[in-house]
């Protein structure tokens, strides 16, 4: 047993001294190389290629050809127009103007009627008693108003036509006194000339009013 644990022992030993070798030579080798003198060395760098120049360019293949030669300007004849004549029309209106001064005064127009005699008077008592109806469409619209005539007064002394002067402002009322004063109802005093009664105009205008109390 003493015998086997002695051989170990050396065999341990022997281990430990190859190894401990071993470190101490690679120690020694790394040193060496790391003590080794580094070396520097500069590299200089080449220099750049010279720059290539563009090719010329290439000679103009399409030359415009050279301007034409200016030409004389053209020659402008310039005509002057012929005279102008007299338009006709200025011989037809000299033809006509003549015409008319030479044409013969007209021959007066016949006489104007005479204006119609006025004179006479109006009864105002039969005007009173002998009025017209009042319209009834203008009593359901309450129409009212005065109408101004002037009266004809026949040699008879008679009333015998009208005219309205002033409407009332309706058409239905001045219609109704117009109607009244064709009738003949109303009686008149005629003028008289060279001792004869004449028809005339009474030269006074007669005021008819229809009143809507009047109907009521």
């Amino acid at each position: 047993m003493t015998g086997r644990l002695v051989g170990i022992g050396l065999v341990v030993l022997l281990h430990i001294g190859l190894v401990y070798a071993l470190i101490t030579g690679l120690a020694r080798d790394l040193v060496k190389e790391v003590t080794k003198d580094i070396v520097v060395e500069t590299v200089e760098e080449p220099p750049p290629p010279p720059e290539e120049l563009p090719p010329p360019p290439p000679p103009p293949t399409d030359v415009p050809p050279p301007p034409p030669a200016a030409l004389p300007p053209p020659v402008i004849k310039i005509e002057n127009p012929p005279p102008q004549q007299n338009p006709p029309t200025q011989v037809v209106q000299e033809t006509v103007q003549r015409q008319e001064a030479f044409a013969p005064p007209a021959p007066p127009g016949p006489p104007a009627p005479p204006a119609p005699p006025q004179g006479g008077s109006i009864n105002v008592k039969s005007l009173q008693t002998n009025r017209p109806d009042y319209p009834s469409q203008s009593i359901r619209l309450e129409e009212e108003g005065t109408t101004r005539m002037r009266l004809y007064c026949s040699a008879e002394g008679r009333i015998t036509e009208g005219t309205v002067e002033k409407s009332s402002g309706y058409e239905r009322l001045d219609n109704a006194w117009l109607n009244m004063a064709k009738r003949g109802r109303w009686k008149c005093d005629p003028l008289v000339q060279d001792g004869k009664p004449t028809g005339a105009w009474l030269p006074a205008v007669v005021p008819l009013t229809f009143r809507l109390e009047d109907a009521r």
